[in-house]
C-alpha cells in the first residue's frame, strides 16, 4: 500500500514539474532543442524562430533557421529564475555541426545559390533543415527577403515567395550541394540505369496540369514538374541502387 501511495505521489509530482516547464517554455518563447558540436548533442532549449509581420499579417519565415540561433543549456533553463538574453548563446553555422529545433534537424553546410547571378553565387555556411539522409541526401533552402524594399505592398510579396521551399542535393558525404531540379540526371545517376531509363521515358509522373494559355506559367509549371521528377528520381535511386 504505501509502494502505491509513494508511486502516485512521484506521478503526481512529475506531471507538477513537467507542467510548470511548460508555462517556463511558453513565457521564455523557446522549444526543445539540441546543440550538436564535434558530434556530441547537448540538450537544451532554442528561442522561437521562423515568423515574419507585414501589414498586419503573419508569414512563415523558414530562412531564419539558416543564419543564427540562439539556445540555452537544459540545466540552465531549469535551475535559473529569471532568464535573460545574456543567459543564451548565440550559435552560427561555423560554430557547431548543427541543431535540433522541435524535432527538425537542421546542419551546417556550404553551399552556392547558382539559380541566379549575384553575390548568392559565393558558397556561403548556412544551418539547411535536412529533409533525407542517404546515398543522396535532400536539403530545403530558402532565399532571404533583402532588408530593405519599396512599393505599396512591402515585404508581404517576398515574404510569400521567400517562404517557398527550393529542394537541394547531394551525392554521398563529401559531395556538393546542388539544386535538384537542375539535375543531370543520366549523367549523375549513370550508375542505375533502371532509374535513367525512366526518367527519359517520363515515367515519374507528378500531379498539376500543364494546359495554360500563358507561355509564362507553362515555363513556371515545366520547372517545377521537373523538379518534381528529379525528387521522385533521387528516391527511386536510394530504394533500389547501391
Amino acid at each position: 500500500m504505501k509502494k502505491i501511495v509513494f508511486s502516485i505521489l512521484l506521478l503526481c509530482f512529475s506531471m507538477l514539474s513537467f507542467g510548470q516547464l511548460e508555462e517556463k517554455m511558453k513565457a521564455e518563447g523557446v522549444v526543445e532543442g539540441v546543440i550538436i558540436k564535434k558530434g556530441k548533442e547537448i540538450k537544451g532549449f532554442i528561442k522561437k524562430e521562423g515568423t515574419a509581420w507585414a501589414n498586419d499579417k503573419t508569414f512563415p519565415a523558414p530562412w531564419e533557421f539558416q543564419d543564427e540561433i540562439r539556445f540555452i543549456s537544459e540545466d540552465d533553463f531549469i535551475k535559473l529564475k529569471k532568464i535573460k538574453r545574456k543567459h543564451f548563446s548565440k550559435y552560427g553555422p561555423k560554430d557547431c555541426d548543427g541543431y535540433i529545433y522541435d524535432g527538425q534537424l537542421y546542419e551546417s553546410v556550404k553551399y552556392s545559390d547558382m539559380s541566379a547571378v549575384g553575390l548568392n553565387m559565393l558558397p556561403v555556411r548556412m544551418f539547411m533543415h535536412k529533409a533525407l539522409e542517404d546515398k543522396i541526401s535532400l536539403f530545403y533552402y530558402f532565399d532571404t527577403p533583402p532588408p530593405v524594399v519599396s512599393g505599396p505592398d512591402g515585404f508581404e510579396p517576398y515574404y510569400i515567395e521567400c517562404g517557398k521551399s527550393q529542394l537541394v542535393y547531394k551525392i554521398g558525404e563529401d559531395g556538393k550541394l546542388k539544386m535538384a531540379g537542375n539535375m543531370n540526371v543520366e549523367k549523375e545517376l549513370a550508375d542505375c540505369p533502371m532509374v535513367v531509363e525512366k526518367f527519359k521515358n517520363n515515367e515519374y509522373k507528378t500531379i498539376g496540369d500543364e494546359d495554360n494559355n500563358s507561355k509564362l506559367n507553362k515555363l513556371v509549371n515545366k520547372a517545377i514538374f521537373r523538379a518534381n521528377a528529379v525528387f521522385m528520381a533521387i528516391e527511386d535511386y536510394n530504394k533500389n541502387c547501391k
